[in-house]
């Protein structure tokens, strides 16, 4: 009985620390904060999501846990022609959704209109209409832009995600997917507690991003990264913000499937806005992560530029235009990534480490920082506080 009541309370403790934050909290914090060990900790957050009171998002090797609303049911329309795969998707939904399900393009316009649902899980590949025409009137519909578009799609990701992207969908699942992956999903998207979710402003952030690179310090054997868009403003001046955030929210689609297929213990990912990430994880292991996503990137990157081009008339661009490298006057968009001088970072952790914490100590100018890290595009900040000494990391164009 004793035990029963320990578990009920530690429950309790949990749900009260994760509630109170509604763009959600680490595991790793929820460990130091629960004040229990891994086990305990487990079966709490076990039978809180079981209970759908919360939900779970993996990004890298960061879990980030969610509060959830429990009373209002929500619509979910699942668009896709394979009866067994739209069954699988409804399967994985689980109970407490009101869902409908179309088999085809045209069936999906009107089910869209009559139905009215908070969400859309949309295949693109339909009979009729297809996805991204769908996707695309959902959109640009005052009455029904809100809902929430993710594309399932086992089609070509790199000529349709970014178009996928510029249509207004808010996330591209590849198929074959994994049900509790994309039930997770759903829920974090539909019910999640405060602002509505964004995979990409949701992102650990640079809070977030501090408190994991304290604790990949302390084990050694680390290295952090930082991937950015280049010449993005040169671009959004062509074609316009829209497209620019289109480009970033492809970067973080990119990464996120990438790390998703992540093994190491302390690898992660973050953004920190204007276009730039922060990438973590074992020696090794990030320069390689980051080389697969140049590498997608720069196969993709034909078709962001043919996605513009085919948007005028056909008399006014050649057909060289769409195979050219670059747009007359203009160099392309690329992904560029440092690596930050984590040997210095250290260093100067220590030698703060041996003064005696004073609140008066302050923290290293920006332009110490930069020549500590070799980079102008992240601010990595030491300094010293009545704690100890605390790290933090921002974009220093903000």
């Amino acid at each position: 009985m004793g035990d029963e009541h320990d578990a009920l309370n530690l429950e309790s403790r949990v749900f009260q620390l994760i509630d109170g934050q509604h763009d959600g909290i680490s595991e790793k914090e929820l460990a130091s904060k629960a004040e229990a060990n891994s086990s305990e900790l487990k079966a709490a957050l076990s039978a809180l999501a079981e209970n759908g009171a919360i939900e779970r998002r993996d990004v890298g090797n960061v879990v980030t846990w969610y509060p959830l609303q429990k009373d209002a049911i929500r619509k979910v329309l699942i668009v896709e022609d394979d009866r067994n795969i739209n069954n699988l998707m409804k399967a994985s939904l689980g109970k407490g959704y009101e869902i409908a399900q179309a088999y085809d393009g045209n069936e999906g316009f009107r089910m869209v209109k009559d139905f009215r649902p908070d969400l859309v899980l949309l295949d693109l590949m339909l009979p009729g209409p297809n996805g991204l025409e769908i996707c695309q009137d959902i959109k640009k519909d005052p009455e029904l832009q809100k809902a929430i578009v993710i594309i399932v799609s086992a089609a070509d990701e790199r000529r349709n995600r970014f178009q996928g992207i510029r249509c207004g969908a808010d996330y591209y699942v590849k198929k074959p997917f994994e049900p509790k992956v994309l039930r997770a999903l759903v829920n974090i998207f539909l019910r999640k507690k405060g602002k509505r979710f964004d995979p990409l402003v949701d992102l650990p952030d640079t809070e977030r991003l501090s408190r994991e690179i304290e604790h990949a310090l302390a084990d050694g054997d680390f290295e952090i990264s930082n991937l950015r868009v280049e010449r993005l403003d040169d671009f959004s001046s062509v074609y316009g913000k829209p497209d620019a955030m289109a480009v970033i929210r492809l970067v973080s689609q990119i990464l996120q499937d990438k790390v998703s297929e992540w093994d190491a213990r302390k690898g992660f990912v973050g953004y920190i806005g204007d276009g730039e990430f922060v990438v973590g994880g074992g020696k090794n292991e990030t320069s390689m992560v980051i080389s697969e996503v140049m590498s997608e990137f720069e196969r993709v990157l034909p078709f962001i530029y043919q996605a513009k081009l085919t948007q005028k008339p056909m008399t006014s661009f050649e057909l060289s235009d769409v195979f050219a490298s670059e747009i007359p006057g203009q160099k392309r968009i690329s992904l560029k990534a440092d690596a930050l001088r984590l040997e210095k970072l250290l260093a100067k952790r220590d030698e703060i480490k041996e003064r005696k914490p004073r609140p008066d100590i302050g923290s290293y100018t920006l332009e110490e920082l930069q020549d500590m890290m070799g980079s102008s595009n992240i601010d990595l900040t030491v300094r010293a506080t009545p704690g100890g000494v605390s790290i933090n990391v921002s974009n220093p164009k903000k």
